[in-house]
């Protein structure tokens, strides 16, 4: 694969970048719960609390967890069955595409689940004012000995785009299933809504 234009980086820089990506993402992703939760109770981005990270600024729930880790900032209720991540990661140029790495982290999620299915989800967003690539999977994941159908979903932007700063912003969050429409409108929707860039 040839880039034309400024940036001149071997395939294999870019394969690189992707695998680590996508070793920051299974990384965030696995901690995933399995237990049963209860229903989330309803949070407006009038009641979250505000994080300030690496060119962005979101709200989460009031009493969730923050865990920094390098790149990764994951966001956790006190069961960690509902859980929101962030990573942002340079990429000079947007060389990396979003949906590139949106297809990566969706592959890497099918290797950690049994039976994944692809879920139909809109595969544009917006979040920030930007577009973002976004796609979904289900499967059974198993966490300390308990089994449970999670959904996650990934979307991903680049921002700014094709600049010398351009970074990766990329977010998943993941729950139960049967709860996952619920923990989406009252926690995550609320989280994606409040999301701003800084830079």
């Amino acid at each position: 694969m040839r880039f034309t234009g400024i940036f001149r980086i071997p395939a294999r820089n870019i394969l690189l970048a992707c695998s680590m990506l996508l070793v920051l993402l299974l990384a965030a992703c696995g901690s995933t719960g399995t237990s049963s939760g209860s229903t989330p109770t309803s949070a407006t981005t009038a009641n979250l609390t505000t994080y300030t990270g690496n060119g962005f600024t979101i709200g989460y729930p009031q009493g969730w967890k923050v865990n920094t880790a390098g790149k990764n900032v994951v966001f956790t209720d006190a069961t960690g069955v509902y859980n929101f991540t962030i990573v942002v990661t340079p990429n000079p140029g947007g060389v990396a595409s979003p949906d590139t790495i949106v297809t990566t982290a969706i592959q890497g999620a099918k290797n950690t689940l049994k039976n994944p299915q692809d879920v139909n989800v809109p595969s544009m967003v917006t979040i920030g004012g930007d577009s973002w690539v976004q796609k979904s999977v289900t499967g059974t994941s198993s966490v300390a000995g308990q089994n449970g159908v999670v959904q996650r979903v990934f979307a991903s932007d680049n921002h700014p785009a094709n600049s010398t700063s351009t970074n990766n912003f990329t977010i998943t969050y993941s729950t139960l299933q049967a709860t996952f429409n619920a923990a989406n409108s009252q926690y995550y929707q609320p989280m994606l809504q409040s999301f701003k860039f800084t830079s």
